[in-house]
């Protein structure tokens, strides 16, 4: 289980009658911040995971990811994905729960493109923004801006992303 513990993503293994088997540090932030609750298995993913369940009845033993999205205060947004997982050391199969939290996931993928393109640092808060989905006008606002240097700065992205394209082929 210490892999699971160096993962971005949140990993929780829940039985079928909802007791929680094991939670990573990230399933454990991200658990707390959907229920303000230390400990607590959000209603979401036990809907989720019920509805895995069922689907036992149609698809018997198919391999089957069930996946959904939450947001919670406007911006924050998390994708739940719940698969059966058959472990050794307990008879029955639990569910599998993957907890992304998206804001995290595009700033990692902002951050490496800001990398990858030579972004300015100005530049790669423009694009963290935009690639969070951001608009122009929120992107301005959030850095005191104009909406033209938000403008502006996409351009310059976009044509560092372009250039970077050609020199790869």
């Amino acid at each position: 289980m210490s892999v699971l513990e160096g993962l971005v993503d949140g990993i929780l293994i829940v039985q079928p009658q909802g007791d929680l088997v094991y939670a990573n540090l990230p399933a454990q932030r991200i658990c707390q911040a959907l229920t303000n609750q230390v400990g607590a298995i959000p209603k979401e993913v036990r809907s989720l995971c019920d509805s895995l369940q069922e689907s036992r009845d149609w698809f018997g033993n198919q391999p089957l990811v069930l996946e959904s999205e939450i947001m919670i205060a406007n911006h924050d947004r998390y994708r739940l994905r719940v698969q059966w997982l058959q472990l050794d050391t307990i008879a029955d199969p639990c569910f599998l729960v993957r907890l992304e939290d998206q804001q995290q996931s595009w700033q990692s993928l902002a951050f490496s493109e800001a990398q990858r393109y030579g972004l300015t640092p100005r530049e790669a808060e423009v694009w963290q923004l935009r690639r969070a989905n951001l608009s122009r006008k929120e992107i301005a606002e959030r850095l005191h801006i104009t909406i033209d240097t938000v403008k502006k700065h996409l351009c310059n992205i976009q044509m560092k992303r372009q250039m970077e394209e050609l020199e790869a082929c």
